[in-house]
């Protein structure tokens, strides 16, 4: 089991390094401001109009994002579950790709300029893509939120850990905003490129605004040479995370027994 886990973390570490570097180079059609609120907001701050993922689901889900006006349809491999380690905004149920390098998508019934979302348990495997019909406009993976923020585990780091309940002290909890300042989208992708994580997030908003919203931007583009470093433990946190992961899942297993 430890020469298979061993395995899976070299694959997943050479595999970002190569997402991050293309990542860094494509050329998109639309301009996107992106930010992130303050350590501990689960919610959107400027807009009313999100799915919170708490309703019982039978069958595909479809939501009108608290009577937006706007009909969003999931379609992919997803699952919703409990408030737990990884996710939960306010403890609440979340929704999350259903193992590891799957995905998911949301279709709009119309176009729109903002997109938010509460993004627990970052890792560098996580990944967003925003359409607008078939053509891609944006990408967004989390090493440049890592980089500025700083890595994790760190104490004195207010966005390690889950704000709910202390758990998974290893990686990155925060709400982000997407918003595109010349152009507009209908569908999100929502990806988890590498074995060994998940794709996990809650209260997501959709909206037309008529400015960026407020946060601290993120450029996720352009990663200083000086950020490479940074972006590496990133790397490493996804092998923590990942045996963070394993041991717990194991801990459950033999408190079962």
């Amino acid at each position: 089991m430890i020469d298979k886990l061993n395995k899976i973390l070299r694959i997943a570490a050479v595999t970002a390094a190569f997402a991050f570097g293309a990542g860094t180079t494509a050329a998109l059609a639309d301009s996107f401001s992106i930010s992130y609120l303050a350590p501990g907001v689960q919610a959107p701050t400027s807009t009313t109009y999100y799915e919170t993922f708490d309703s019982s689901i039978k069958g595909p889900l479809v939501t009108n994002f608290n009577g937006s006006g706007i009909t969003g349809t999931y379609s992919g491999n997803y699952t919703l579950i409990g408030a737990n380690a990884w996710g939960g905004a306010g403890g609440s149920q979340y929704i999350k790709t259903n193992g590891s390098a799957t995905s998911y998508s949301l279709k709009l019934s119309q176009s729109v300029n903002y997109f938010g979302l509460w993004f627990s348990a970052l890792d560098p495997g996580n990944s967003l893509s925003f359409y607008n019909g078939s053509s891609l406009v944006e990408t967004f993976s989390p090493a440049n939120f890592i980089s500025m923020v700083g890595v994790c585990p760190n104490a004195s780091n207010p966005f390690c850990g889950n704000p709910n309940n202390g758990l998974d002290p290893i990686e990155q909890f925060a709400y982000l905003n997407f918003y595109d300042t010349n152009g507009t989208f209908d569908t999100v992708v929502f990806s988890q490129l590498l074995n060994g994580g998940e794709f996990e997030s809650d209260n997501q908003a959709v909206a037309n605004l008529t400015s960026a919203p407020s946060g601290t931007p993120i450029d996720a583009h352009a990663p200083e040479p000086a950020s490479l470093f940074l972006v590496g433990t990133g790397i490493l946190s996804l092998a923590a995370g990942v045996r963070y992961r394993f041991a717990e899942k194991f801990a459950r297993k033999a408190t079962r027994s």
